[in-house]
């Protein structure tokens, strides 16, 4: 089996640090396209590639030192946006699970999802500093350039993060939010409506409510297939890039398949031991 070939057989469920191996379950089937990315441009970067693990050392899964520093970034943002995006989703379901006939508190989720988005942008900057202009298209200026989902993220974030605290209803253990109109040009309207009136959002109308935890499910969806897609976008754009060949000189993988193990001691990607 060459090097290339045993690469392949990297796995998140598998070889994933600690945070990978709990939460990949929760956003595998909507976000597939990250665990692609991470098997052809990340486990190249960390020790992954240069030998079993000494004595059960957890450095294993961490970023090899001498690669350059934007490589780093690269696998570094691209660690942090599942680590977000998952937390977002975890977060959900322990509120749904502990307290399943309370209202919800959706601060801190819609505040994660929208550092998740922070640290998509990250990751396009990363990718560009890569990329060489191979990338056509990626958008620069968050939200107000990416696709919808995260526009209303960042609406819904400011709201309940930035402004007092918005009115909203309850009903059957449900926390019911304002919904957010359809169209983006009625949403600064909206807005302003809102974040100042209780009263205002006492008025609304049965249809123009959302329960949260709904509204929070369909944020994450929208937002990790799109995430979905934009990154089978990438993966196809840096096809000339693979560090299996390419870069073989540059990343020092090597010529051997048999430094490289797939056998790991569980940690944490971004954590190291005093």
């Amino acid at each position: 089996m060459t090097a290339s070939e045993k690469l392949d057989t990297f796995n998140l469920d598998d070889h994933g640090d600690r945070h990978e191996h709990e939460r990949w379950p929760l956003i595998r089937d909507r976000f597939g396209n990250y665990e692609v990315f991470w098997r052809l441009y990340v486990v190249p970067l960390t020790n992954r590639v240069l030998g079993p693990a000494p004595g059960g050392e957890r450095s294993w899964v961490r970023v090899r030192r001498d690669i350059p520093s934007e490589w780093q970034k690269l696998a570094v943002c691209h660690y942090s946006v599942f680590y977000r995006l998952s937390r977002a989703v975890e977060l959900r379901l322990e509120q749904a699970q502990s307290t399943p006939d309370k209202p919800t508190h959706p601060e801190e989720v819609v505040s994660v999802l929208q550092t998740c988005c922070e640290n998509v942008k990250d990751f396009y900057d990363a990718v560009r500093d890569i990329g060489s202009g191979t990338i056509q298209y990626m958008p620069r200026r968050l939200p107000d350039d990416f696709p919808l989902v995260f526009r209303k993220i960042d609406v819904y974030r400011n709201m309940l993060i930035h402004n007092p605290v918005l009115g909203r209803g309850e009903a059957d253990g449900q926390t019911l939010w304002p919904k957010l109109p359809d169209e983006p040009k009625l949403w600064v309207d909206w807005k302003n409506k809102s974040r100042f009136s209780w009263s205002a959002v006492e008025d609304l109308s049965q249809e123009t409510l959302v329960p949260a935890r709904t509204l929070l499910q369909t944020l994450e969806d929208e937002l990790a297939m799109c995430l979905n897609d934009t990154w089978r976008g990438i993966i196809a754009s840096l096809a000339s890039r693979n560090p299996h060949d390419r870069f073989k000189i540059f990343l020092r993988l090597p010529d051997s398949a048999e430094q490289i193990t797939v056998c790991q001691p569980l940690a944490a990607s971004g954590a190291f031991m005093k």
